[in-house]
């Protein structure tokens, strides 16, 4: 290949080049433009565009770059080819900052193997940046999906999934600070969590005082700890996390758009915006994960993604199949739900599952005596029987229930139950929000 021309001995048309350069983009300078790697490529399209020799642009000298597909304050994103094996490949270069920590936070993203989270296939470091290279996904971001407004239960699915990606992060020490939905692409049908550019391992981050916010995530997504300048931590995530699935839900974002730091920080602090769209139990989570203070959110992402699982489900229980009796009459198959009082004319039922129609019955009637009195008769009976597992769940049905209906001793009684019953599974994560939420209520009381 013939060598370059020197850009400065060459006559360039200043009204056509500067038209180019504006389409091209490079006017913008996030912190990623001085990086070699960086400079070398967009010298290269300016060349390619205006006709000239030009010279392809390498990372480790496999991947071939071939356009940017994505920037931002901490990293661009390249679509690539891998000579090597013939495919296409996400090549993302950031600054190198310091190359023990790039070392250590490399190999832990390199370790996350998960559905949910983009796989990182390379990683290594050049003079001035590190790069990693990522499966392509060319599916479209959640937040440009969100736009066409799919219904409730889909999005609410996808965000599942997109928790327990991050869950899996956390899992392995990661934290990843700029979850939001510009970071969530969905490839084939499901949510794949992306841009790790700003994770970090949770051991690295002790000892950090403070860092530049313009620089540190994306402010609408920010908890109050982090609009301090704290790096953040898991609670962090999560808060990000709960703020991403309100404005999905709703197309608001709970405190208000981020109009200055100050305003933003004092509205962290106020009632939420446009709640009235979402489902009140999803809504309850929601509010619990973006909590000013960060100990008082769920005590882990895993456990958010339980509760607004069992939030947005159905009401229903597994244990209602021996409700259900069969009758054929001559044209079809009938099923009926009978009342409790019936039941033994057509099924002879345990005092297990007695216990647990009753604490229906009477959650029903609002009767919070004689539901409290269920829920204590089938905690007995679980423990005696050792069936812990068959009764907890309308344990948990009934404390939030009772604490819904603004019944706050009974509740509390009945969540001191359901907190055994998680012990005696060896649950001691549910045992301890069970435990959290007793202590909530003895509070407010």
């Amino acid at each position: 290949m013939e060598d370059l021309p020197n850009p400065f001995d060459f006559e360039f048309d200043e009204s056509e080049l500067a038209s180019d350069l504006d389409e091209l983009e490079v006017d913008d300078v996030p912190s990623t433009a001085g990086l070699s790697i960086a400079l070398e490529f967009e010298i290269s399209r300016v060349w390619k565009k205006v006709g000239k020799p030009y010279e392809e642009v390498f990372v480790a000298g496999r991947y071939r770059l071939e356009r940017r597909v994505g920037i931002g304050s901490y990293g661009r994103v390249y679509e690539a080819t891998d000579l090597e094996l013939d495919r296409r490949v996400a090549v993302k270069v950031m600054a190198l900052g310091d190359p023990a920590v790039a070392d250590r936070e490399g190999k832990a993203l390199a370790a996350l193997d998960h559905p949910n989270v983009v796989r990182i296939i390379d990683r290594g470091q050049h003079a001035d940046y590190r790069w990693l290279i990522l499966d392509f996904l060319d599916g479209p971001k959640l937040s440009d999906w969100c736009q066409e407004r799919p219904p409730a239960r889909e999005i609410i699915a996808r965000y599942l999934e997109a928790g327990q990606g991050l869950d899996a992060a956390h899992r392995r020490g990661l934290v990843h600070r700029d979850f939001k939905p510009g970071n969530i692409m969905l490839h084939r049908g499901r949510a794949v969590v992306t841009d790790f550019g700003l994770a970090r391992n949770a051991e690295s981050l002790n000892g950090y005082e403070s860092e530049q916010l313009i620089a540190s995530g994306t402010i609408q997504f920010m908890s109050r700890e982090r609009l301090r300048g704290s790096p953040g931590d898991e609670r962090s995530d999560q808060f990000a996390f709960c703020v991403s699935l309100w404005w999905a839900l709703t197309g608001e974002f709970p405190f208000g758009p981020a109009t200055g730091l100050e305003s933003y920080y004092k509205a962290l602090e106020g009632p939420t915006r446009g709640g009235g769209a979402i489902k009140r139990r999803v809504r309850k989570v929601l509010k619990r994960g973006m909590a000013v203070v960060p100990g008082e959110r769920w005590p882990s992402v895993a456990t958010l993604v339980a509760e607004l699982d069992d939030a947005a489900s159905p009401r229903g229980w597994s244990w209602l199949g021996g409700l259900l009796v069969l009758g054929l009459t001559s044209t079809a198959l009938a099923v009926k739900l009978m009342p409790v009082h019936q039941l033994h004319v057509e099924y002879e039922l345990s005092k297990l599952d007695a216990a647990a129609l009753e604490v229906v019955e009477q959650v029903d009637k609002k009767d919070a005596t004689k539901t409290i009195g269920a829920v204590t008769a089938g905690y007995l009976e679980a423990r005696a029987r050792k069936e812990q597992r068959r009764f907890v769940g309308i344990a948990k049905f009934a404390a939030k229930e009772l604490e819904e209906l603004g019944y706050g001793h009974e509740a509390i009684d009945a969540w001191w139950m359901v907190r055994h019953l998680y012990l005696d599974l060896g649950d001691r994560e549910q045992a301890f929000t069970a435990d959290e939420n007793r202590r909530k209520i003895e509070h407010a009381l």
